[in-house]
């Protein structure tokens, strides 16, 4: 999606909340809660683009949500991760950053906190940080990801987790480090869990029109995992879009069992990071569903999880847990050979998606540098209101 460096446009609450907070509150703004909880990295963000005009504050956020979403495949294919085969390495880097059914979090600032968790889950994965450089890296990554979003409390689990298993120091320290930041983020989750706006936000901070019913039923979750987690992170939206038209929940039912085959197997038997992270991918995708937004309440939230497009945010993590687990398979030699053989063949039909979800439709364009040269010729005080995609308004007092 090219037009997020071309011709940058504000995208949902990046600026018609933390922009705005930055630019009438400044740095009060860091102390504010949002959906009941803080989002410190995205808040610096907004803070940051005030150095800039108010033409480039767009582009300028939108270039640290697309840093963000580099910054694991640095740290994957970096010395940290030298045990796996630099090839695998950079397979595996490459799926993530083409990964199919993915263009609600892509290139924007709003939904960097997903990658930023990722990035906190690769640093603790990977081997202990042994240079000065590494240590002040993680340490700032990790405290900034358990005061950024509610997945800060999981990373404190991976920490101790591979405290448990490895005994070594580092992990100790990463442990600490995140258990500074993720008692405020459960401490702020607890006191605005009961809050009742209208609308108000899921534990990911995205718009929930006072909720509505979940509509949890196997139907529904044999769609959600079946079609969009696993067929969707090999064939990309665009083929799913063509299974609904063809639909048959017996469909559903074989998706979703072989899927969770896959990533079962790979969590009894593969090894203990790729198990860890197979139970990070796991616990993120059952607190989002267990609270989900996914369209209005006029429908239950499970069933507009199973419509393509919707959610996207959600099937993130699992469906990269899916992909880890068949590119660990099809490189084991310990699995017997038709599992190696299955993996491989999935894995080989990938690029279909891939190609097929490779170019992401352009955001509508509401001519945002026109409303920020009025912006920036008004005279103080006059309060300045411009559209965002997708169809919000935000609402400025100019200095």
């Amino acid at each position: 999606r090219p037009d997020a460096i071309l011709h940058a446009q504000f995208f949902a609450e990046d600026g018609v909340v933390f922009y705005r907070d930055a630019y009438q509150s400044g740095l009060h703004s860091l102390f504010l809660t949002y959906g009941g909880y803080f989002h410190t990295l995205l808040r610096l963000t907004a803070l940051f683009a005030q150095l800039f005009p108010f033409a480039w504050a767009p582009l300028t956020m939108n270039l640290i949500g697309i840093t963000m979403q580099v910054l694991p495949v640095n740290v994957f294919v970096s010395s940290r991760f030298s045990h796996i085969p630099l090839r695998l390495r950079l397979l595996a880097s490459f799926i993530y950053l083409a990964l199919p059914n993915s263009f609600e979090i892509d290139a924007n600032a709003t939904n960097l906190q997903w990658h930023q968790a990722l990035l906190g889950c690769v640093l603790l994965l990977g081997q202990p940080a042994l240079t000065r450089a590494w240590k002040c890296f993680d340490g700032a990554a990790l405290l900034l990801a358990s005061l950024s979003s509610p997945m800060g409390i999981l990373l404190a689990a991976v920490a101790g987790a591979m405290w448990w298993k490895r005994r070594q120091g580092w992990w100790r320290v990463s442990l600490g480090v995140l258990s500074s930041g993720a008692p405020i983020q459960l401490v702020s989750i607890v006191r605005h869990w009961n809050a009742r706006q209208v609308p108000h936000r899921d534990l990911w901070g995205h718009l929930i029109f006072n909720g509505g019913p979940r509509g949890a039923s196997l139907h529904y979750f044999a769609a959600i995992l079946g079609r969009q987690v696993f067929f969707s992170s090999i064939f990309g939206l665009n083929a799913q879009k063509w299974l609904l038209v063809h639909y048959l929940f017996f469909v559903d039912l074989v998706l979703c069992a072989g899927g969770l085959f896959f990533l079962l197997y790979a969590l009894r038997n593969g090894p203990a990071e790729l198990k860890f992270f197979i139970a990070f991918a796991g616990a993120v995708f059952a607190l989002g569903v267990m609270n989900p937004l996914a369209g209005t309440p006029d429908h239950p939230q499970w069933y507009w999880l199973c419509y393509p497009g919707c959610g996207n945010r959600y099937y993130f993590f699992p469906m990269l847990a899916f992909l880890a687990s068949l590119l660990w398979l099809a490189n084991s030699k310990l699995s017997a050979c038709v599992l190696r053989y299955s993996a491989t063949g999935l894995l080989l039909l990938l690029p279909a998606g891939i190609a097929l979800d490779w170019q992401y439709p352009a955001f509508y364009n509401l001519r945002f540098q026109q409303f920020a040269a009025g912006f920036e010729h008004a005279p103080a005080g006059t309060t300045f209101r411009l559209p965002v995609n997708p169809g919000w308004l935000m609402e400025l007092k100019k200095h």
